[in-house]
């Protein structure tokens, strides 16, 4: 069955239409995808592109050689930053010092503000 729809602007449009079987399932017509997936996987054994257990152990290993790279790339990064900080902590002076400093400057400002109200 097929029909031709004049489309507004002139140029027909056509549209082919399948008879529907009453008889045939609508699960057959459209299989949950679970059916869907067992299908595709027969299909890739008759083809041979399977995964098999030596194509597992060779995917996990090439992905445990990616994973030791890119970790002893996180190792060789964090040596160089911290080198990098250790460098800069020895070029400033120590927190400590610079408390002492502070504490010294507010008691010396207590000091002569204690002196200028006595007057």
């Amino acid at each position: 069955m097929s029909s031709i729809t004049d489309v507004a602007d002139g140029r027909p449009v056509a549209f082919e239409v399948a008879p529907v079987d009453p008889t045939e399932s609508l699960i057959r017509r459209h299989p949950p995808r679970k059916f869907q997936k067992l299908e595709e996987q027969q299909q890739q054994q008759q083809q041979g592109t399977f995964l098999t257990q030596e194509k597992l152990e060779e995917k996990q290993a090439e992905a445990e050689r990616r994973r030791q790279e890119l970790l002893s790339q996180r190792v060789q990064s964090a040596k160089h930053r911290s080198a990098r900080s250790a460098g800069r902590m020895r070029s400033r002076p120590s927190d400590g010092d610079e408390v002492e400093q502070q504490d010294d400057g507010i008691i010396e400002s207590a000091a002569t503000f204690n002196t200028e109200n006595e007057l």
